[in-house]
């Protein structure tokens, strides 16, 4: 196989490293980059793979192993030998010489970076919006707020320019927007945040395509890079925990609000049943004939049972409420929607107790 017709600029490569854990167990790494120069007498040059943030820092003389694709979506993996290092125009590069000779493996997952996009779509005649978590060089992982069936194809409009039209000092290409043809592959519930993942393959991107979006997703990680080392595990982090008022289930003070809320259903429950034995009953014949008796008039008892349950439901929904509010600022948590609709239903009941006691005169103590 002649590398060179394979190893070129601009490709998307994946570079797998041998460390070791505090055990001394030998572990792989792999790290995604792109080719900066092609291969010249066994020797090629790729640009330094970024981990955790941070260039990743190889030593001179180490043997790493380079995967690569060809034209028919078959993967190869050769090994080679870390030459030299460069830094120049804010870039560094690697130069690797080749020590072996390639062999094919099984396929690997593709260049993926962490980007914050938009993307507007149209679905069964509606318009949304999709959120990007990360995009790859053949497919991405976006939220939206509806649930996407799967194998549902819609298209997007996709700008490889790393930077937006306008901006001082940068040209900005017209023939780097395309249309993306995106094919579901499963889109599944987040609860918590009230948003669907989408699990999404692009399909039908011709050569030119894949490599401006290949230019463009590195072109993204070097910004990161340089912008704010800790981008990308704050982009991960706005996702997992601070966007759309996640919730940590696991906490004590989640468990305090749901035991609140149980105690309130509970207390709900005996109030509504005390209101529906306090109302009157219609006498029919057969009650006289047994001499059967229906209470012909709203039940005091029951009635005042009917309201100090309620008034103690609503006043429990209070306390729990203000103990949610001090949560929501404190950890931008969730606001606990079951005390709020039994509070709305006890107030809503001691309102109807005190206007049928009010009508039919019934003291209620």
């Amino acid at each position: 196989m002649e590398l060179s017709k394979y190893l070129l600029p601009s490709h998307s490569v994946e570079v797998t490293v041998t460390t070791k854990d505090e055990q001394g167990k030998a572990n792989e790494l792999i790290l995604k980059t792109i080719i900066e120069q092609g291969v010249l007498e066994d020797q090629f040059k790729i640009v330094a793979p970024i981990y955790h943030g941070k260039i990743y820092n190889f030593q001179l003389g180490e043997m790493i192993q380079i995967t690569f694709s060809t034209p028919d979506k078959l993967f190869y993996g050769v090994n080679c030998l870390v030459k030299e290092r460069h830094y120049q125009n804010n870039l560094s590069t690697l130069t690797l010489k080749i020590a072996g000779s390639p062999i094919k493996i099984q396929r690997r997952k593709a260049f993926r970076v962490n980007i914050y996009n938009t993307y507007p779509f149209s679905y069964k005649g509606q318009e949304y919006e999709m959120v990007t978590k990360d995009i790859s060089s053949t497919g991405m992982l976006a939220l939206s707020t509806i649930q996407l069936p799967k194998n549902t194809v819609f298209e997007i409009t996709f700008d490889a320019n790393p930077k937006p039209k306008g901006t001082l000092h940068f040209d900005y290409l017209e023939s780097k927007v395309f249309k993306v043809r995106c094919k579901v592959l499963d889109s599944m519930a987040q609860t918590e945040i009230r948003r669907y993942l989408n699990r999404i393959q692009f399909e039908g991107l011709n050569e030119q395509e894949s490599q401006l979006l290949i230019q463009y997703l590195y072109a993204k990680q070097t910004e990161i890079l340089h912008m704010d080392p800790g981008a990308s595990q704050k982009i991960t982090a706005y996702f997992e925990s601070m966007d759309y008022n996640s919730v940590d289930t696991s906490s004590k003070e989640y468990r305090r609000l749901q035991i609140m809320s149980l105690i309130s259903i509970v207390s709900l429950f005996v109030s509504l049943v005390m209101l529906l034995f306090s109302r009157p009953k219609k006498m029919y014949v057969l009650d006289y004939f047994f001499d059967f008796y229906r209470p012909q008039f709203w039940r005091q008892d029951y009635l005042a049972g009917a309201f100090i349950a309620a008034v103690f439901v609503a006043i429990f929904d209070l306390v729990g409420l203000g103990l949610n509010l001090i949560e929501i600022k404190k950890t931008n948590t969730t606001l606990h929607w079951s005390l709020l609709v039994s509070l709305i239903i006890s107030l809503s009941i001691i309102a109807f107790v005190l206007i049928i006691t009010s009508i039919n005169k019934i003291p209620l103590f």
